[in-house]
């Protein structure tokens, strides 16, 4: 029991004007969570190298008494393969990388229209 409280998922959601993250434990109960914009980073600020770095010395921060982290990453952007980067780089101890992306794919195709 003692093993599994020291491990969380910290989930990152790219949205298009910021990115939000949180950690919760294995079973959902949120530990903590901040983004960009609480970090006084403002308007397009918020997707830069800069920023991504502040946030993830906040996370490294939070989650020093935890012994592994698994990332779930989830939304569209461009800057998704820079925060994974920079996560690996951190000294935080990544267990798992899972990413979350859903494609659409229009359906099915429609049946011909029959003529008479």
């Amino acid at each position: 029991m003692e093993n599994k409280t020291k491990l969380i998922v910290l989930s990152i959601l790219f949205k298009p004007n910021n990115i939000l993250y949180y950690a919760t434990h294995l079973n959902g109960n949120i530990i903590f969570w901040t983004s960009s914009g609480i970090q006084k980073q403002k308007n397009t600020k918020k997707v830069t190298l800069i920023s991504i770095t502040t946030v993830i010395n906040y996370i490294k921060y939070k989650s020093s008494n935890y012994k592994g982290i698994h990332v779930k990453t989830k939304g569209f952007s461009k800057n998704k393969k820079l925060v994974i980067k920079q996560l690996k780089q951190s000294t935080l101890n990544i267990l798992s990388i899972s990413d979350k992306v859903s494609w659409p794919h229009n359906g099915c195709k429609k049946r011909k229209i029959r003529r008479i």
